[in-house]
């Protein structure tokens, strides 16, 4: 027993002097970077098919979002003020679109109160996921109406998306689908990205001017020529 215990007091030292890893990948996960190689692949596709410098917007795209990571990580002052910010919105615009309905909540603070206080977290929030689409849509090659336009879009989309999800998981908590609640709310980072990355898409192609036509009579000269 004493040999037991000594052993065990030196292995607690030794792991005492080991440091904890460090966060994988400044702390993204699967699907941050899943979104991150969709948004840089139609970013790229969409500036070679227009003409543009696709080697540039990598370059701005890659550092942008880079910097962010490394600026912004998930557990920054910066991110955690938003969070907060963004958290006691998303309640007033919950606990608002479920009275509408006919459901009796209120909005406390970043938590919506009704047979039972639905509380969010910042992960919740897939605040990441916006900033990574609006990065990148920055950095697009086109012109600056465009990318305010398409910013502001995404923003808009991401939380009128995120608003219809929270409400979805609030119902199924309150009638006790506790596992179609579990299974939708592990889906969150993946619906994110798809939402992101839908929007994204609508951004750069929806509305975009289109290129000019040739005229009739000049595509029939040419074709005399």
């Amino acid at each position: 027993m004493a040999f037991l215990s000594w052993s065990s007091l030196i292995m607690n030292s030794l792991l005492a002097f080991i440091p904890p890893p460090g966060p994988p990948l400044l702390g993204t996960t699967g699907t941050e970077l899943l979104l991150f190689g969709l948004l840089i692949g139609a970013g790229v596709y969409h500036a070679r098919a227009t003409g543009r410098d696709a080697k540039l917007f990598l370059a701005a795209a890659f550092s942008a979002v880079a910097l962010f990571y490394f600026l912004c990580p998930e557990d920054s002052a910066v991110q955690q003020r938003a969070g907060d910010k963004v958290m006691r919105g998303m309640a007033t615009l919950q606990a608002e679109l479920m009275r509408a309905g006919g459901a009796v909540v209120i909005a406390k603070g970043p938590s919506v109160i009704g047979a039972f206080e639905f509380t969010y977290a910042r992960g919740c929030m897939g605040l990441s996921y916006l900033a990574m689409a609006i990065l990148c849509l920055l950095a697009q090659p086109v012109s600056w109406r465009r990318r305010l336009t398409g910013v502001l879009a995404v923003a808009v989309g991401m939380t009128f998306f995120n608003l219809l999800r929270l409400s979805i998981l609030y119902v199924m908590w309150e009638r006790g689908l506790t596992a179609a609640y579990d299974v939708f709310h592990s889906l969150g980072g993946g619906l994110f990205a798809a939402g992101a990355f839908a929007l994204y898409l609508g951004a750069l192609y929806l509305g975009a001017p289109k290129a000019p036509q040739l005229s009739a009579e000049l595509r029939t000269q040419g074709s005399a020529v």
